[in-house]
């Protein structure tokens, strides 16, 4: 291939390669909300709905993104990155742990205001056991009111499926 053909393509690549930068880096991005309130986002604006244009910073590549050059670096990397997948199941099991606990501990306190609804029920009357040992029974406006605040526990610690 003679130079003059060599030149000629190497600036016509050039010219494409600096068209496409500019392109990409004037690429508008705009910014609207939808009618169920959710803000989005496109390359090109609602024709229906006003918009914001973002001005969008183009930075350079790190030089820290650089691929390993040696087989130690990629196993560097390798492990590295199998470290934190390791870590990240780990932290997701203790969390699905934790949940299980959590959902396990509201159940058992979703049986024992059911009980305590169903005893409030069947009783004759409720009473305060006082420092004495004696009992004060309660009014009967106590005592609904405090049927009311059993079966107000049960809808908050049970759901539909307890």
């Amino acid at each position: 291939m003679n130079r003059r053909l060599q030149g000629r393509i190497i600036c016509i690549g050039a010219l494409l390669l600096g068209v496409l930068w500019l392109t990409a880096a004037s690429a508008a991005v705009y910014r609207w909300v939808d009618e169920q309130g959710r803000t989005q986002f496109g390359d090109r604006p609602p024709v229906d709905q006003s918009s914001e244009e973002l001005r969008l910073k183009l930075r350079a590549p790190a030089q820290g993104n650089q691929p390993p050059a040696t087989d130690q670096q990629r196993r560097e990397l390798r492990q590295k990155m199998l470290d934190a997948y390791q870590q990240e199941r780990e932290e997701k099991r203790q969390a699905r742990k934790k949940r299980a606990a959590e959902e396990a501990k509201r159940k058992r306190a979703c049986i024992e205001a059911k009980d305590r609804v169903r005893e409030y029920e069947s009783a004759a009357g409720l009473y305060d056991l006082q420092a004495d040992g004696t009992r004060r029974y309660l009014s009967d406006k106590e005592f609904r009111e405090s049927l009311r605040k059993a079966r107000d526990e049960v809808k908050r610690l049970c759901r539909s499926g307890d």
